[in-house]
């Protein structure tokens, strides 16, 4: 074989290997699908303020939280607002109300008010307690105004603490590498499952590749105190129950039964399904409850020792606390 001939032969064997390795790269990574999966849970915030100098209007990025219209944001994109929009995915534009303003968490719950025909897409958290350091993180959000905006970077490191200017401190922030910018704020930060591992409270002035993020077990044990099903449906189950996170799998995240006022359930039983509603976080637990009635019986399946039990729940109402004073 000639020179000449070799190295025809060299180049076409290198193109087909070029052509067969481009044919079978898949372009769908796991971020592209996280992004794809989340995209419909995520919110435009179009914040209204009114002061001396007339009207102000900024951006900010919320998580839908639950179906029926509930979301959450950082505190500080809604604070002193005179009104608040959200724009979904497919640029249906929502009314939105401040249901609580929690301040000491740099969080604030939404109400969104949707027609019936509006159907909202909620994302699920993931636990805080397997959140690696070095793990690949997704952050999507609407800095300066960029509407649905994806970045990805790595978590830096876990359980740092910053102080707000409003001067509360937050603690146990996911640090992360992800750009946010001024509109990221009250956006999810992600996993690669397309988890809610975090939301994103702040960045670091004058630095590159430092922003910070409230960690979901935080965000969770909000919602759960104050989107309970006592507060919003005035029903009491009588469960008290523990998240335990399995080291794989996709139902790695369990709620387990500790104790219970009834004899329906157990010490120790894993529940699934509470109603219609898939349970994987205490969360989850009272979100399933709300619209019922005290004296209502819900249908919960669970696991037993391993083995599938299906059962009813009586639902109770609150026992009213009766305040008292005394004069002196």
């Amino acid at each position: 074989m000639s020179q000449i001939t070799f190295r025809c032969a060299v180049a076409s064997a290198l193109l087909c290997a070029a052509s067969s390795l481009h044919a079978d790269y898949n372009r769908r990574t796991a971020i592209v699908e996280a992004v794809d999966k989340t995209r419909d849970g995520i919110v435009t915030l179009k914040v209204t303020r009114v002061n001396d100098f007339g009207k102000k209007t900024i951006v900010g990025t919320g998580v839908i939280v639950d179906e029926r219209g509930y979301a959450i944001t950082n505190h500080h994109v809604v604070d002193s607002c005179t009104s608040i929009t959200a724009t979904l995915a497919d640029k249906t534009v929502l009314d939105v109300k401040v249901h609580l303003e929690l301040p000491r968490y740099d969080l604030a719950i939404l109400k969104l008010n949707a027609p019936e025909k509006v159907k909202l897409k909620a994302l699920s958290f993931g636990p805080a307690s397997d959140v690696l350091v070095g793990e690949t993180i997704i952050a999507v959000g609407n800095p300066y105004g960029y509407t649905n905006t994806v970045s990805t970077g790595i978590v830096s490191a876990l359980g740092r603490e910053i102080k707000m200017p409003s001067d509360e401190t937050l603690t146990e922030l996911i640090q992360h590498t992800a750009s946010i910018n001024p509109g990221n704020s009250g956006g999810p930060l992600l996993n690669i499952n397309g988890e809610v591992i975090g939301i994103n409270v702040a960045l670091r002035e004058g630095a590159q590749g430092i922003g910070f993020a409230i960690n979901a077990d935080t965000i969770k044990d909000v919602l759960r105190k104050h989107l309970s099903a006592s507060k919003l449906s005035k029903v009491t189950h009588g469960l008290k129950t523990e998240e335990k996170v399995e080291p794989e799998g996709d139902d790695r995240q369990k709620v387990v039964v500790t104790s219970t006022s009834g004899d329906e359930l157990k010490k120790g039983d894993v529940l699934l399904t509470v109603g219609a509603m898939k349970v994987t976080n205490r969360f989850d637990l009272e979100r399933a409850m709300w619209g019922y009635k005290a004296g209502e019986e819900i249908e919960i399946s669970l696991l037993r020792q391993g083995k599938p039990v299906t059962t009813q729940l009586k639902l109770g109402k609150p026992v009213e606390v009766v305040s008292s004073s005394r004069g002196r």
